[in-house]
């Protein structure tokens, strides 16, 4: 490979080594014409970005473009400086980003749940990430950068997101004992350039992390959202609390996917960081979120998103009657109200073919789809499939205002395993109204884990029942995902 040469390569090649196209390495240069001024600079952008695509060591790349090390080193650190100057500024950060353009960076349901109908507020996600790096002799540091969460060091960037996916300004990197809700409240102390930024009423999606800046960020007149916490003595949200929640984790996933795109992109962040090369790593995340600020591919709206939007609007207040009915007859402990059956394909006859748009339209997303894939390989490797269970007894629906018919129900019982928990199960009831096709033929459901009463969408194991028995039973072949690990580890003799 010829690196003096380097647009001569061959594109495929080209790309491999530097994780961009050609069209876009040139427009890098187009846009920072100060690369071209510099001795070398094609060859020091194309060595940088080479270093972040890999995570390679300079040794090694030095090795590769044929240059002694330090003078790659020191053309690394110019053109670093040079993109922190000119190229960075214009695609990261509230000063080039005016307000009229942070609100055109919007999705359907974001804002459709939490903005308002003349879309004057903004709508950002706010999140650490972290970089894992090597243990260190300097003990202050080793303290400072050791997580308890994670058992391991680490430092955390902290970004801010538009629901489009588009990273608003990157901050840190901090500590790793400092919580995202210290450095919520540092970012928007007052005189702070973020504090003048954002406006009133504007709109927050945040983690359980923040819960301690909740009460600031009131203050200051923005309006916060997290995921909901058990109270105390609980065991499991109520409904209300189980849909806020829902609300936020179908707006919340795109600063993890952000987060996921450095990680994919950029191996350098990916892997344990270097020491020597700790004091450019904030610089080197800068450049990355630029870089995907310019190239990166926008979130767009799922093609469902008005009819989600629509389905969250109808069930947002709606109760669990199913969950109140197992709870005051105390379901989960009786056996004889119901009989075991096999769920092959012939013998749950009340129970309606799904296509996978009815699927999404559920769950209200993909997520717990992709669960339920996981959770049926989980049964069907070591327990030949799931139990289930329909009631024989009569049950008085008028008594609890159960969703559908008085007459021509049926009551399904699941038990699903925890994924996390090996001695863990939970119970999934499903209230079926009989010869109703597709997803209106299922009135109601709950499950007994934490989220497990929403009726804004689903939990994962109601959603595994679903998926099995409306969809994936009817289709030629279904196969566990990732079988080929099943026969890596020794199992005793009682797991086999």
């Amino acid at each position: 490979m010829d690196f003096e040469n380097i647009l001569e390569m061959d594109d495929r090649v080209f790309e491999y080594w530097i994780g961009f196209t050609k069209e876009k390495f040139n427009s890098i240069l187009e846009e920072v014409p100060r690369i071209n001024e510099t001795r070398k600079g094609c060859l020091g952008l194309a060595a940088l970005l080479m270093k972040m695509r890999t995570g390679d060591s300079d040794e090694r790349i030095a090795t590769l473009v044929q240059v002694p090390r330090r003078t790659l080193e020191n053309s690394i650190d110019k053109i670093r400086e040079i993109l922190l100057q000119d190229f960075v500024p214009q695609n990261l950060g509230i000063y080039q980003l005016t307000r009229e353009q942070l609100l055109e960076h919007k999705l359907t349901i974001p804002h459709g749940i939490f903005g308002n109908e003349n879309n004057t507020n903004a709508l950002v996600i706010c999140d650490g990430t972290y970089i894992y790096i090597n243990k260190s002799s300097n003990y202050m540091f080793q303290k400072q950068s050791y997580s308890l969460h994670k058992y391991r060091n680490l430092l955390k960037p902290f970004m801010i997101v538009a629901c489009d996916g588009y990273i608003v300004d990157c901050f840190g990197p901090y500590k790793a004992t400092t919580s995202d809700a210290e450095i919520m409240t540092n970012l928007f102390s007052e005189g702070s350039a973020l504090r003048s930024y954002f406006r009133e009423n504007d709109i927050f999606i945040l983690d359980r992390g923040f819960r301690d800046s909740i009460s600031f960020l009131e203050g200051c007149g923005y309006k916060p959202y997290m995921p909901e916490s058990l109270i105390e003595g609980e065991h499991q949200l109520t409904t209300a609390q189980a849909n806020r929640s829902r609300c936020v984790t179908i707006c919340r996933w795109v600063v993890e996917a952000v987060n996921g795109h450095f990680k994919r992109d950029f191996k350098l962040f990916r892997q344990e960081y270097f020491h020597r090369s700790l004091p450019h790593m904030m610089q080197n995340f800068q450049i990355a979120a630029a870089l995907l600020n310019r190239f990166g591919v926008r979130f767009v709206d799922n093609i469902y998103a008005t009819e989600i939007l629509e389905i969250i609007r109808q069930q947002m207040n709606l109760e669990n009657n199913l969950a109140n009915m197992v709870e005051a007859q105390n379901m989960n402990r009786r056996t004889s109200y119901f009989q075991s059956i096999t769920a092959d394909r012939n013998n749950i006859l009340y129970f309606p073919i799904l296509e996978m748009r009815d699927l999404i339209l559920f769950a209200l997303g993909t997520y717990q789809i992709r669960q339920a894939r996981s959770y049926y390989g989980e049964h069907v490797r070591f327990h030949g499939g799931y139990r289930i269970e329909v009631c024989s007894e009569q049950f008085h629906s008028s008594e609890y205002d159960l969703r559908g018919s008085t007459n021509g129900t049926t009551l399904i019982r699941g038990r699903i395993k925890s994924r996390h928990v090996t001695r863990r199960q939970y119970y999934v009831y499903i209230l079926l109204e009989n010869n109703i096709p597709g997803r209106t033929g299922i009135t109601e459901y709950c499950c007994s884990c934490l989220v497990g009463r929403r009726t804004v969408g689903c939990c994962a194991h109601v959603m595994t029942l679903v998926w099995y028995l409306g969809w994936a039973r009817h289709q030629q072949h279904i196969s566990a995902p990732a079988e080929f690990l099943d026969g890596v580890i020794v199992r005793e003799d009682d797991e086999e």
